[in-house]
């Protein structure tokens, strides 16, 4: 037990199978299966968080039936057996409990187009893509229930402890649930009792198919958000009614739906810490007895120790964060939780996973690695000088790596504190959480003995003198001048980038009267961050953008939930326009907007400030000048082309791994 966080770290006995902690590694889908089994890649990945720390993993889902997704690992028969005994003993192996997910997403859909093969309960599109699906017949319903069951029993037989049904998130069995998405009339549909028999069938069917101590997890739907769905009263009547007919040995609470609530079930930095503490203490009145585990932007042990210790849960489900971090557990009881590196809540992770790529993570560039839970760099063969041009995200992540491996680093920092435009960034008040990923990669500078030369913006002969071995380039970007606004505006001082104005603005408290327009020609999560810190300082907030709409460079959980903000916050979003504007900017009735395909300009009154947030052209003058003089450089983030923390982070490692 830690003395830290004891009640997070006391043992707990589930279905009569001890976990050595509360920390549980919720389902995160990773994309590492291959060929429809278990890679390397994916059973090392859940090593790693067992060797961490975690008491019990649940993994993405599995194939139940054969008609799932091909990059699903195969459970529905005995062709990858092989493959799911070697992932539960290399689970197992390490005191730690590995839950398989059943799953079907029946008509969800939350990538572009339509699935032209969806099933579901009801020929009822879903909400998102408006795909239209073939209502399952009873035939395939029981057919289904029925190759879950025996997919379970497979599982039981190759290693694992358990598994968690998935009845939330609006995949198929919520679809089911909810009487929006379900108009059946036969014993699968109507009242309460119809639409609940899959989930009670299903369960029943994996209990008489496997073992009593064959761990039953159960996801159910908190509040899906929706109109004539699942709200929060009707969650506790299916809570109640699964209960009083198949008791299941855990049940967990998810928010959201395949509708415009998706973005409820990941919640990212504008959510408040741990957001449905609250509805879950609620909800488990009505599950008396049942164990409940807790999810929803647990990022810190402190917060998972006080859900336990108060009480609301008896297990703590961390997805994102165990992603961050694979030892999180293990540092946490520890004392180390300083050392942690945190889950930003970006949802990046679920960007890629979702574009049916390897997951990722903003602040964890070596997720997925080999020994990631103990990581130690090899050493460098031959120690180097490197200097890093640059203190921001890339080049204090290349600093870091660069010294644990044996080299000798200096970083030059035009600024007086590290972190770049990541902590102006982390200045808006819902993205405070950023601020971990410089906070982390400084620390482990400092520990490697990296030495930080800040406050003066140098040039090539500074660099030159320094007599490096090689150089990384981590300047970073800046925004281009729109060519829709008059350059005299910017000469003038009238008009600057959205970065220079946030920095201008500083801590100022005081609202005043007037509206501030952003032109967005950027749709990247930050500019959004920044309207809300403008929405604050004034009285009326409009961006305008020439695109169809805003946030198009962010993941759909993410855009939704701008256009959420935007809406209660009161931005007015203006798509399609650009600016017009007087070159003085004296007459501010002179602002106005104009379609992009022409037409009368409609006036923005009372403007009392203009910005704008443009792609950004890489800040690399210094390349050619020390190329020019022999020395070995290489551009990272933004210096190299300008996009997101991801590559920033990434980049920065595999320079520092390359030197």
């Amino acid at each position: 037990m830690s003395e830290a966080y004891p009640h997070l770290f006391a043992p707990f006995d589930l279905a009569g199978r001890r976990l050595r902690n509360r920390v549980v590694h919720a389902a995160m889908s990773l994309r590492y299966a291959a060929d429809q089994g278990a890679s390397a890649r994916l059973v090392e990945y859940h090593a790693s968080r067992a060797r961490g720390g975690a008491a019990m993993i649940i993994t993405e889902p599995v194939a139940v039936a054969p008609h799932q997704p091909a990059r699903r690992v195969i459970a529905w028969d005995d062709s990858r057996y092989d493959d799911l005994a070697r992932w539960a003993a290399a689970v197992e192996t390490h005191d730690c409990r590995l839950l398989a997910q059943v799953q079907d997403v029946g008509r969800g859909r939350h990538v572009p187009g339509r699935a032209f093969a969806a099933i579901a309960p009801s020929a009822l599109p879903d909400d998102l893509s408006w795909s239209v699906p073939r209502a399952m017949s009873t035939g395939e319903i029981e057919a289904f229930v029925a190759s879950a069951a025996q997919s379970c029993a497979r599982l039981a037989r190759a290693g694992f402890s358990g598994v968690e049904v998935v009845a939330a998130h609006g995949h198929l069995i919520h679809q089911f649930l909810s009487a929006r998405s379900n108009r059946r009339d036969d014993r699968f549909g109507g009242d309460l009792t119809g639409r609940a028999r899959l989930l009670v069938d299903l369960c029943a069917a994996i209990r008489a198919a496997c073992p009593r101590d064959f761990i039953l997890a159960v996801k159910l739907p908190g509040d899906d958000g929706v109109a004539g769905s699942v709200r929060i009263d009707e969650a506790a009547a299916i809570a109640r009614h699964l209960c009083a007919r198949v008791r299941p040995d855990l049940v967990s609470y998810a928010q959201g739906s395949h509708h415009q609530t998706l973005e409820m079930h990941i919640p990212d930095g504008s959510y408040a810490r741990v957001p449905y503490r609250d509805l879950a203490r609620a909800l488990r009145a009505a599950t008396p007895g049942v164990p409940l585990m807790a999810l929803g932007r647990i990022t810190d042990p402190a917060e998972a120790e006080g859900l336990v210790a108060a009480g609301d849960a008896e297990l703590v489900g961390l997805g994102r964060a165990l992603v961050t971090d694979a030892a999180w557990p293990r540092k946490a009881a520890a004392g180390l939780a300083r050392d942690i590196r945190y889950c930003v809540s970006c949802n990046t992770c679920w960007r890629t996973i979702v574009a049916d790529l390897p997951l990722a993570c903003d602040n964890n560039p070596r997720a997925g690695t080999a020994g990631e839970e103990a990581w130690q760099p090899p050493r460098a063969p031959a120690p180097k000088h490197v200097v890093v041009v640059g203190a921001g995200i890339a080049g204090l992540e290349a600093a870091a790596t660069a010294a644990a491996r044996g080299h000798r680093v200096t970083v030059f920092g035009a600024s007086t504190e590290v972190g770049g435009k990541t902590r102006l960034h982390a200045s808006l008040p819902i993205a405070e959480a950023l601020s971990s990923i410089y906070d982390h990669q400084f620390a482990a500078a400092a520990r490697s003995g990296v030495r930080f030369l800040l406050g003066a913006r140098v040039d090539a002969a500074d660099v030159l003198a320094a007599t490096p071995d090689a150089v990384v380039l981590a300047t970073g970007s800046t925004m281009l001048w729109p060519e829709c606004l008059d350059p005299a505006l910017g000469a003038a001082g009238l008009v600057r980038d959205l970065r220079e104005t946030i920095a201008a603005l500083g801590r100022r408290r005081r609202r005043e009267a007037g509206t501030a327009v952003v032109l967005d020609m950027d749709g990247s999560d930050g500019t959004y961050a920044a309207a809300e810190r403008l929405a604050d300082l004034f009285a009326r907030v409009v961006l305008v953008t020439p695109r169809e709409r805003i946030a198009e460079d962010t993941a759909l959980v993410t855009r939704q939930r701008v256009l959420r903000r935007c809406h209660e916050r009161g931005i007015a979003v203006r798509t399609l326009t650009l600016p017009r504007v007087a070159p003085d900017f004296a007459d501010t009735a002179r602002l106005a907007c104009a379609s992009i395909y022409g037409g009368e300009a409609a006036p923005i009154e009372d403007v009392a400030l203009l910005t704008y947030a443009t792609p950004r052209v890489p800040d690399d003058a210094l390349a050619a000048p020390l190329a020019a003089a022999g020395v070995a450089v290489r551009r990272i983030g933004d210096c190299k082309v300008a996009r997101g923390v991801l590559d920033a982070t990434a980049e920065g490692f595999a320079a520092g791994m390359a030197l």
